[in-house]
């Protein structure tokens, strides 16, 4: 996705570090094996996140141990392998191969199509496996690319938020795939946590976007510094508050690490460095 759900890994202790690295290095594993050593390179903080938190929720059976791999040849690493790690890795190749997509469209880079090309048969394969899924997330995509062409043309054509709640409702139906007892909860967080982390990016791209053009929701909004704080930090609010309505407890101060702390790291780096100058 956008690599922004990630832990704030100096308020963990080494334990919880150790922790998180073994559900990393469980959706890592899951993916090696079900799509092949290059699939490798999609594996994500953000469908690791998810994996924590199917793990804590629904608490299923998980195969743990320690071995090498070609990124640590010489330390094993331990991980924790679950059907919901599994998940995950089915996720996080659908999520690679379509971003790798959007990165060819958008910016016609070589190396963007090779790795498309690369992940087409995992591709195939995760399609097989969750069908509605990888439907749910092609055709999200396409929304979102027809909502921000559309608002290119015709700014008051399309809301602001609109593309933000597409990919939000996206995430929602994801966490919510079981339809279970848990479904509604689940897909309210998703749901904003998915469009937290739209904005999230849009803040972190509107320099860029601004010199070359590109769809942006703060196009023509206030979008000073603070005022970017301010509409993240209401949906940081919201989204935390879904979060909390989840009965999580295992992991769960590595959790809230992310959500509290962690999905702040760049834009705060990034405002760190405007500040240094």
């Amino acid at each position: 996705m956008f690599g922004y759900i990630l832990p704030n890994l100096e308020s963990l202790q080494d334990s919880e570090r150790a922790r998180y690295r073994a559900v990393y290095c469980g959706v890592c594993r899951s993916i090696k094996q079900r799509y092949g050593q290059i699939s490798r390179l999609a594996t994500s903080f953000d469908l690791t996140f998810m994996a924590m938190v199917f793990g804590s929720l629904y608490e299923p059976q998980e195969s743990c141990g320690n071995k090498c791999c070609p990124v640590h040849p010489t330390e094993p690493q331990e991980f924790a392998i679950s059907e919901y790690t599994q998940y995950a890795a089915d996720l996080s190749v659908a999520f690679a191969y379509h971003k790798l997509l959007d990165d060819w469209h958008d910016d016609k880079k070589v190396k963007s199509r090779l790795g498309a090309t690369a992940l087409w048969r995992s591709y195939r394969k995760a399609k097989e496996r969750i069908p509605v899924q990888c439907t749910a997330i092609e055709q999200s995509l396409l929304d979102i690319q027809a909502m921000e062409q559309d608002a290119l043309k015709n700014p008051d054509s399309v809301p602001p938020d609109a593309p933000a709640n597409r990919f939000g409702l996206l995430l929602g139906e994801l966490f919510g795939y079981k339809n279970d007892f848990w479904a509604t909860d689940l897909r309210r967080f998703g749901a904003r946590l998915g469009k937290f982390v739209y904005v999230m990016d849009a803040a972190m791209d509107l320099e860029e976007d601004l010199k070359t053009g590109s769809y942006n929701p703060f196009r023509n909004m206030d979008h000073d510094t603070q005022a970017l704080r301010d509409n993240l930090e209401y949906l940081a609010a919201s989204m935390t508050d879904a979060f909390e309505r989840l009965p999580l407890e295992r992991d769960i101060h590595v959790m809230r690490s992310v959500l509290y702390a962690g999905v702040w790291q760049r834009f705060e780096a990034k405002e760190k460095k405007n500040h240094d100058g």
